[in-house]
């Protein structure tokens, strides 16, 4: 179980700091009361988010610690590329990386998405919506988790990642 005041990383959500716990009720017969987490989203401070304790659809971790930061970091560049796909198929490896709630899988994810980009762009094509979005969720996680744990602002840690991907 987590700590109030905690934060953790919430599925879609991202970075959301446990702010109370609950006891939901069951209007059912034969249905047990559950303890609830009351999550506050980083990202959106008015928002708040009611979730079991014990919720089992979606993931829900601690943050990973400094060290572990510095040592992704540190790793970026051995970290391997996504294989080339059929377009249905990539998307696929998309969604599962971004969905994974990993923070070497986010990174494998921008890196393979950086090398896209990168050679669309000097090929003189145009960045794919898709590539766009999925760069985009995937480094808002990881500058969220990295900026919380680091204890930095947003814009410091993308400055970091910006050197660490060697960009």
């Amino acid at each position: 179980m987590y700590n109030i005041g905690e934060y953790i990383s919430y599925g879609n959500n991202g970075v959301c700091e446990i702010v109370g716990t609950e006891t939901m009720d069951s209007s059912m017969e034969n249905v047990d009361s559950r303890q609830c987490y009351i999550l506050r989203p980083l990202h959106d401070r008015s928002c708040k988010i009611m979730t079991p304790v014990d919720n089992q659809k979606v993931i829900m971790r601690k943050l990973i610690s400094k060290e572990e930061t510095r040592q992704l970091l540190d790793d970026i560049p051995e970290i391997e590329t996504l294989p080339e796909q059929s377009a249905r198929q990539q998307e696929i490896a998309y969604q599962k990386a971004l969905h994974s709630g990993d923070c070497r899988e986010w990174i494998c994810l921008i890196k393979t998405l950086n090398e896209r980009i990168t050679t669309r762009k000097r090929k003189g094509k145009k960045v794919t919506a898709t590539d766009d979005r999925y760069y985009k969720a995937a480094s808002e996680k990881l500058i969220e988790e990295f900026s919380v744990v680091l204890g930095i602002d947003k814009g410091e840690t993308k400055e970091l990642l910006i050197n660490a991907f060697g960009q």
